[in-house]
C-alpha cells in the first residue's frame, strides 16, 4: 500500500487558537501526544520557509529577506524607474510613485516580492530573488532530489497556482497519483491574508480557522480509512499574527536627524522592522542613538545577530543596523504600501509568542523537534524510514 506524508502548513495560525471551542480537531486526541513548540528565525515567512526546507539558519542558506542591498544586480528595471523618479521628481508624490512602480512590476517584473513604496532614488541600490513562493524556493527542488533519490515523489499544493479548494485539490491528487510512496506538501496562506487585512482575532479570521479544523478532520478521517498506518498527517503554523495597536512614521523621524538619506545612510523600512546602511561610524553612532530613543521595539545587538544567526558572510546584504517592532507596533508608511497599515502583523523578535510556530503530528515522532529549521529532517525520516 502507498506510503503517504502530507504536511499541511498553515500559514499564521498562532497556537492560541488550538482550543475545543476553535479548532476541536486539532485540540483533540488525534494529536495530543505529538505537538512541538517550534523556536523560530528573526524574520518574515520567506526567511521561515527557506530555513525549514533548507534545514539551515539564514546566515547558512543566505536567504533571509526576500531583497537586499546589491546595486551591482539590480534589475533593468529599477534602475530605468530610478532615472524616471528623478526627472519627474515621484518621491515627492508618494502616491503616483507607488502606483508607477506597481504597474512596473506587473508589466515587465513580476518575479519576487513587490516592495512597492520604495523610494525611486534607492530603488537601484536593491535586489530581490526572483522567486518567493515556497515552491518556488531552490531548496524546495533540492529536498525533492532528496526524497526522489529514496523513490519518493514531492508534490506541492498552494500558491501561487492554487489559491482556493487545497484539500479538494490535495484529495483529487492523491486519487490519481500512482506515486508507491511520496510527500504532499499542503500550503494554505488564507488565515495569513485575513489576519493581514482584518485582524487576527477579527470574525474572518476565526470563522475560517473553525472551517479549517473541520475541513482537516474530513480530510484526515477519509486518509486514514484508506492508508491506515501508512499515513503521516502533519500540521503546522508558521507563526502567529499580533493585532495592530500602534503605528509610527520612522520615515519621518529619521527626516528631522538631519542626515542625509542616501548620502549619509540608506534604509528598507518594512512593516515590522527596519534595516540600515550608514556611511561611516558616526553616522551609524547617531542614528543608533535616535532608534534606542523611540521607545516602540529594540535595536539588535550583535550578540542578538549572532543569536539568530544573522551573521552573513556578506554583512552588506542586509545592513549595518537592524531595528524590529515590539508586538502590536507597526511602521508606517513603509516600502510596502502607504495606504493603510496591516491590522495584523508579524516578523517580532523571535522569543514573542506570535513569533513561535508550531507542528503536529498524528503519530508519536519518536525524535526531537524544536526549531523551525528541524522540519526538513523531519519530512525526510518519516518519508524514507
Amino acid at each position: 500500500m502507498k506510503k503517504l506524508v502530507v504536511f499541511f502548513y498553515i500559514d499564521a495560525l498562532d497556537s492560541g487558537f488550538l482550543t475545543h471551542s476553535v479548532m476541536p480537531f486539532l485540540s483533540g486526541n488525534a494529536f495530543k501526544h505529538s505537538y512541538y513548540d517550534l523556536e523560530n528565525v528573526l524574520g518574515y515567512s520567506f526567511a521561515i520557509q527557506a530555513c525549514m526546507l533548507s534545514g539551515q539558519f539564514p546566515e547558512q542558506n543566505n536567504h533571509w529577506m526576500p531583497y537586499f542591498y546589491s546595486p551591482e544586480s539590480s534589475s533593468n528595471l529599477f534602475k530605468a524607474l530610478n532615472k524616471v523618479g528623478t526627472i519627474f521628481r515621484l518621491d515627492t508624490m508618494p502616491f503616483l510613485r507607488y502606483l508607477t512602480v506597481k504597474q512596473s512590476r506587473n508589466l515587465f517584473l513580476t518575479e519576487g516580492v513587490h516592495a512597492d513604496n520604495i523610494p525611486l532614488r534607492i530603488i537601484d541600490k536593491f535586489s530581490v530573488f526572483p522567486y518567493y513562493y515556497l515552491c518556488e524556493l531552490p531548496f524546495f527542488h533540492e529536498l525533492g532530489s532528496i526524497l526522489g533519490k529514496s523513490n519518493v515523489s514531492l508534490k506541492y499544493i498552494g500558491p501561487p497556482t492554487t489559491r482556493s479548494n487545497f484539500y479538494n485539490s490535495l484529495l483529487s491528487y492523491i486519487r490519481k497519483s500512482e506515486n508507491e510512496s511520496e510527500v504532499v506538501l499542503v500550503y494554505d496562506d488564507t488565515l495569513d491574508g485575513l489576519g493581514h487585512k482584518f485582524g487576527p482575532y477579527s470574525q474572518k479570521y476565526v470563522q475560517y480557522a473553525k472551517s479549517l479544523d473541520h475541513v482537516l478532520m474530513v480530510v484526515h478521517q477519509k486518509l486514514k480509512a484508506t492508508y491506515g498506518d501508512n499515513l503521516t498527517f502533519l500540521v503546522f503554523s508558521d507563526h502567529g499574527q499580533s493585532q495592530l495597536k500602534n503605528s509610527f512614521d520612522l520615515i519621518s523621524k529619521i527626516r528631522s536627524s538631519n542626515l542625509r538619506f542616501s548620502d549619509d545612510f540608506l534604509y528598507f523600512i518594512d512593516a515590522t522592522m527596519a534595516l540600515f546602511w550608514t556611511k561611516d561610524v558616526a553616522v551609524k553612532e547617531k542614528l543608533s542613538a535616535t532608534l534606542q530613543s523611540l521607545g516602540i521595539g529594540t535595536l539588535v545587538t550583535e550578540r542578538q545577530r549572532e543569536r539568530y544567526h544573522l551573521n552573513f558572510q556578506n554583512q552588506n546584504l542586509y545592513g549595518n543596523l537592524m531595528y524590529v517592532c515590539n508586538p502590536g507596533w507597526t511602521l508606517f508608511p513603509n516600502f510596502f504600501s502607504p495606504l493603510r497599515a496591516m491590522n495584523g502583523l508579524h516578523g517580532y523578535l523571535p522569543e514573542h509568542h506570535v513569533q513561535k510556530a508550531f507542528l503536529l503530528s498524528d503519530k508519536t515522532l519518536g525524535f526531537a523537534v524544536s526549531h523551525v529549521k528541524d522540519i526538513k529532517g523531519v519530512i525526510l525520516r518519516l518519508a524514507t524510514c
